[in-house]
């Protein structure tokens, strides 16, 4: 509770250096005169105690003491653990499993929903200072932090903190945090791409390939695929080469390299100012809070115990003891082990798609050209449909197992629902780009080798970089537009109807007096007869997890901007764009069309700042695997090592094949191709050349491992001194800027002896 400053002088707030930097920019703050009206209070806070009343500010108003949320708060504690009848019956979650109560949920404050209802798309003025001198929270946050042309303003954390709760604020500024570390990122990645588009002509091995006349022409590749895939010259990968080169160049190296770093910064920036925007917030000096234990697990542990009490005889409840949560437990595990593996499953099966796909188009005459690309576009499409339906399936399922367990307390049940959730969406999300990225050029080795009676799928022969560049496009692309369209359109559809959407139950009578109203035409009297619980009911009902969803769109969008930005520099772009809108959405979302979630009490993310901290050092990993086995950069740079330029680099990663045992479809005119060419570092067969560096079962020849070798080599360095300097920067950065650890222990200091001890400041 906020201390009255005659008791405790106020708290000193200093800004940090970028913050200040930005405010003295008008352009992302607003007026004074508004800045004004929302301006946070810099009185200290202690932890409320009856019996210091006077002390508090607000005391000798008994309606407004509290905050909103706090008495939100304070009465859904109350109703949670009030008894209704005898055994089991407590609470008002119980009450609403039993169908006793429809829902139960705060009331929003008053907003003026004929306006919204009328044309909520309309471009509303914006209103003065003198215009919102009487204006509610609610109204606050509709005007100044809902609006999408407001994007680039501050947002009112105080006011969002007050309102809906500390743990909702606290995502908002982890979103507003991230979103401004995306804008140097996407800088970055904007450069690398421009780098690569403008370089391209210059690019020696991919106008070898592009060449309609010389060694491209007269280079017959093998097929991709068994029956259906034709022989192909080296000169019709023209396209997937300069494509490659694009994403694949010396400037994507150095992007990765910062980008790994600045998943570090990152992190240790955020734990400054998640310390400053929480002293700020008077989150870091309220004295610490005993976490309470969670309903069902009291109400499990009174049904199982045999413990009485001596004059009631009533059950009362009892730790329940590990050997009997270890079996579901130990069942929870075992079931998100299947379904991790039943994920991959799915992977298959789009690779089964695949494989069947491309020997349909290749059926067709008229599509036989495009059938590469269009084979790849499909395939992302189809990830990303299975990857947004299983999403839901997956929460749901990893809710009831985590519900199985019965956690002790609300945190416990937090990590371990967290946990699994992000488990379950990582394989997800991220199989299939793994298995193009790393296994899929890998598994198909020489163009007669087959598994299970199968050929595996390979890659075009200018490499698996174009094909892991179109998925990684596709999902985030795709993603940002399902969550844009989710958020947005959503909102609105509820908007036009609210008035009309009551799903009330009632009596007969009742009905018919509502349908009478004639809402549609004079929603302007109905909002009078309908009471405002009435109007919150038909908005968009929160549930429990609500803020989780959110969570893990950030960390799995964190996970495509820092894991494989090597292949896609253009992905912190896409997710700067999908941030700006997903802020004020949101915000739109909470404020306007849904109900108002409970609040809740939290300083920091949580466990989701582990998770971020364990992506950012796994993207030190993928990222060094992306850049030596997926990409050319490492057989580019040995080379080079020993030829003054990359002219006849092209040739020099090309193997000769037999192609006796290899099947061309009845339409194709390479009948009587003798011998073939695909991409890898292979002796020829003795048949077709036979010399002392020969060999009819394909070695690998001896520049093969010495590629190998520097692509080890390279993952070994990179990986040990990106993480070196990793490490460094976490530890010469503290966790805790001076200027709130010094404004923290004058509290601490303070707070040793009650408000009423010694004199009050002057």
């Amino acid at each position: 509770m906020r201390v009255r400053s005659d008791f405790r002088p106020e708290r000193t707030v200093v800004d940090g250096y970028f913050s200040r930097l930005l405010k003295r920019c008008s352009l992302f703050s607003f007026p004074t005169e508004i800045n004004a009206l929302i301006h946070e209070p810099k009185n200290r806070y202690h932890p409320f105690t009856y019996d210091e009343m006077e002390c508090f500010c607000g005391s000798d108003d008994a309606e407004n003491f509290f905050s909103s949320a706090d008495r939100i708060y304070i009465a859904h504690d109350i109703l949670s653990r009030t008894r209704y009848g005898r055994g089991d019956r407590v609470g008002i979650e119980n009450m609403l499993k039993s169908e006793i109560y429809t829902a139960a949920y705060p009331l929003h404050e008053y907003l003026d929903y004929e306006n919204l209802r009328s044309r909520p798309c309309r471009e509303e003025e914006e209103r003065t200072a003198y215009e919102m001198r009487n204006f509610s929270t609610r109204q606050f946050l509709y005007w100044i932090w809902a609006k999408l042309r407001y994007f680039y303003k501050f947002q009112p954390l105080f006011l969002i903190k007050e309102y809906f709760g500390s743990k909702i604020a606290i995502y908002f500024v982890l979103v507003g945090y991230y979103t401004r570390f995306l804008v140097p990122c996407a800088l970055l990645g904007i450069f690398c791409f421009l780098y690569g588009f403008f370089t391209i002509s210059f690019d020696l091995p991919s106008n070898e390939i592009c060449r309609k006349d010389g060694i491209a022409n007269d280079i017959i590749m093998c097929p991709t695929c068994d029956r259906w895939c034709d022989y192909t010259r080296l000169n019709s990968s023209c396209f997937y080469s300069k494509l490659s080169y694009i994403f694949d160049n010396i400037s994507t190296v150095i992007f990765a390299t910062l980008m790994s770093l600045g998943a570090t910064l990152f992190i240790e920036g955020w734990k400054r100012y998640n310390a400053d925007v929480a002293w700020r917030l008077g989150l870091l000096d309220t004295g610490s809070h005993e976490e309470g234990i969670r309903l069902a697990y009291l109400l499990q542990s009174l049904r199982s115990s045999n413990i009485r009490d001596p004059y009631t005889q009533r059950r009362e409840p009892d730790v329940i003891p590990l050997r009997r949560r270890l079996p579901t437990i130990l069942a929870s595990g075992v079931t998100v082990i299947f379904f991790l593996c039943l994920i991959l499953g799915a992977v298959i099966g789009t690779i089964v798609y695949r494989i069947v796909l491309m020997q349909v188009l290749y059926r067709v005459d008229s599509v036989r050209p495009i059938a590469a690309i269009f084979t790849s576009l499909t395939t992302a499409v189809l990830n990303l449909i299975v990857i947004l339906i299983m999403s839901y399936f997956y929460s749901f399922l990893a809710l009831k197992l985590t519900d199985w367990e019965y956690p002790r307390t609300q945190s416990e049940f937090e990590k371990s629902y967290t946990v699994k959730v992000f488990l379950f969406q990582f394989i997800n999300y991220y199989s299939s780009i793994f298995y193009v990225a790393f296994f899929k050029g890998n598994f198909s080795g020489l163009p007669g080798r087959r598994v299970l009676g199968l050929r595996p799928e390979d890659c075009d022969p200018a490499g698996c970089m174009v094909e892991l560049v179109i998925l990684l496009a596709t999902i985030m692309f795709g993603k940002t537009v399902y969550n844009a369209a989710m958020e947005f359109f959503n909102p609105v559809i509820l908007t036009l109807f609210r008035g009309c959407t009551l799903k009330i139950r009632e009596s007969r009578s009742q009905k018919s007096e509502r349908f009478r109203r004639q809402r549609r035409r004079e929603m302007d009297s109905a909002i009078v007869r309908v009471p405002r619980w009435e109007w919150d009911y038909s908005l968009t009902p929160t549930y429990e997890q609500f803020l989780f969803d959110e969570y893990l769109d950030i960390v799995i969008q964190f996970g495509f901007v820092t894991l494989f930005v090597s292949a896609f520099p253009l992905a912190p772009l896409f997710a700067l764009i999908n941030n700006l809108l997903e802020v004020r959405l949101d915000a739109y979302k909470f404020v306007v069309a849904t109900r108002r979630p409970l609040p809740e009490r939290a300083r920091d993310p949580g466990v989701w700042l582990s998770i971020i901290d364990i992506i950012s050092n796994a993207a030190v990993l993928t990222n060094a695997f992306v850049i030596a086995f997926t990409s050319d950069f490492i057989p580019r740079m040995v080379y080079l090592s020993r030829h003054p330029s990359l002219e006849g680099y092209v040739n020099s990663t090309l193997s000769l094949f037999e192609s006796s045992s290899l099947h061309a479809p009845d339409w194709s005119q390479w009948h009587n191709i003798t011998a073939c060419w695909f991409r890898d570092y292979r002796k020829p067969p003795c048949t077709l050349r036979s010399s002392a560096d020969c060999d009819d079962a394909y070695g690998v020849t001896n520049l093969w491992w010495v590629v190998l070798a520097f692509r080890l080599g390279f993952v070994v360095v990179f990986a040990h001194a990106v993480l070196a300097m990793k490490a460094f920067i976490a530890y010469i950065i503290p966790d805790l800027p001076t200027r709130v650890f010094i404004q923290l222990q004058r509290q601490r200091s303070l707070s040793l002896g009650g408000l009423t001890d010694g004199t009050r400041s002057v």
